[in-house]
């Protein structure tokens, strides 16, 4: 039996479910944002599913499940759909489980929450604002991704600049997973468990439930701040990061040529002037004010909590990877890199870059902590796309400057994020709990 007459068959088992069929529609949930990779873009761009399928409850799939492993069809479990690197591409057909109506927020009590891995990060950040928390860290596409979309596939965010990534330890405090067998496991894990089920795109099993710790909820107020030398600005967001008495939210410092590509920035920085944006809480606006006066800064826009409610727009989402989004509207020729900095060395090794490869890498850099505390300095800079080996070889000169690269090029887990294997209790768990091999298939190099 073909792929397709399988999953017809599944269709036919199970006429109750949420089905969508139509061709647009299998089309559009076959994809995610890999398109921003050129390589991704030839890889991936014929890749779908046969059929898309909608889960309510965790009763529907688990029907689901059993009759896509009776069935042996490949499974691709997918949240917003707005990863970068083919998180949610089904490489070999099969069925995408999509889980955005498996999003029911079951409480929220004592500073956390349990939902669906469904539930988008927006809708959750409302609902925890009506009890006086926010999310401890969401992506600049918080509108669209899903609770269990960050956990599967994300690293760090809006908030991390207080609370680390998201493997930071007291960050997410639970989850159930599903797994692929006939009947399949529920697998309850707390703390440290639970991270063997990030970062791996859903390959070693379903979220079916998350508990997140939140943060009390503040009112931020954005800024564009301008400087016209690059130290300053850079030497202006360690300060701000490192300051425990200013609360802010995010803080990102972008190159004059990045900058360019954010409407607001090229109506309000002056030539050649380059942009922090940062969100900072109402009552730390003065602090702020003398830090940026000492650090040789100026104000070039502002917004306040109440006008971004308002008007509905948010500097949030011209942060993290949606400023690449922004950029690529407006030159389709540029990818991005992403980028682990020495804190210490920052300076200097932007110095190297720029004195190496001139304009054709611009900077975008995020200011978090660690999960120890510590300073961290991440970026996802914009890079002037010729070719596959330039692109290779610009990842080799920031490697040699001591630069750490994810490579946001490729689409199995080992090659990315985790450097080039993945750990003995993650290939375990992917083994345990998909004995098949029915996993969004192909994604893990190290089992193909």
């Amino acid at each position: 039996m073909t792929t397709i007459e399988s999953t017809q068959e599944l269709q036919r088992t199970l006429p109750e479910l949420n089905w969508l069929t139509s061709p647009i529609h299998i089309k559009r949930l076959s994809k995610d944002f890999y398109w921003f990779s050129p390589l991704l873009k030839a890889q991936l761009a014929d890749k779908k599913a046969d059929l898309v399928v909608r889960p309510r409850s965790e009763e529907e799939l688990t029907q689901l499940i059993c009759e896509t492993v009776r069935l042996n069809i490949p499974v691709t479990v997918r949240g917003g759909g707005t990863g970068n690197y083919g998180q949610s591409v089904p490489l070999n057909g099969g069925v995408i489980i999509d889980m955005t109506d498996f999003n029911q927020l079951n409480w929220i009590k004592d500073g956390v929450a349990s939902v669906r891995p469904g539930m988008k990060l927006g809708s959750l950040e409302e609902s925890a604002r009506e009890s006086g928390w926010e999310l401890r860290c969401m992506p600049s596409t918080y509108k669209m991704a899903t609770v269990g979309g960050l956990f599967s596939g994300g690293f760090g965010g809006i908030g991390s600049i207080n609370y680390g990534p998201v493997s930071a330890s007291g960050n997410v405090l639970g989850a159930r997973v599903m797994t692929l067998e006939n009947p399949p496991r529920i697998i309850a894990l707390r703390g440290y468990e639970t991270l063997n089920f990030h970062h791996t795109y859903g390959t070693n099993g379903i979220l079916v439930e998350l508990e997140v710790a939140l943060a009390p909820a503040r009112q931020w107020d954005e800024y564009m701040l301008a400087f016209a030398d690059l130290s300053h600005a850079v030497n202006f967001a360690k300060s701000m990061t490192n300051s425990v008495a200013i609360d802010k939210r995010n803080i990102a410092v972008f190159d004059a040529q990045s900058a360019a590509h954010f409407s607001e920035a090229s109506e309000n920085l002056k030539a050649g002037e380059h942009l922090v944006i940062a969100i900072v809480s109402s009552n730390s606006k003065e602090p702020m004010l003398e830090l940026l006066e000492e650090k040789h800064g100026r104000v070039a826009w502002c917004q306040t909590a109440a006008d971004m409610q308002q008007n509905q727009h948010t500097l949030m989402e011209y942060c993290w990877n949606h400023s690449t989004l922004h950029a690529l509207k407006k030159d389709d020729s540029l990818t991005y890199l992403q980028a682990n900095y020495q804190a210490d060395k920052l300076l200097e090794q932007l110095a190297g870059i720029r004195e190496q490869v001139g304009d054709e890498v611009g900077v975008h850099l995020e200011f978090i902590r660690s999960a120890d505390s510590s300073l961290f300095v991440t970026g996802l800079p914009l890079v002037h796309y010729s070719s596959s080996e330039r692109l290779m070889e610009l990842i080799s000169i920031h490697q040699s400057l001591g630069i750490k690269i994810n490579n946001p090029h490729v689409y199995t887990l080992e090659d990315g994020k985790h450097g080039g294997c993945l750990s003995d209790e993650i290939l375990t768990s992917k083994k345990q709990n998909d004995p098949h091999s029915l996993l969004n298939v192909g994604k893990v190099r190290s089992l193909c």
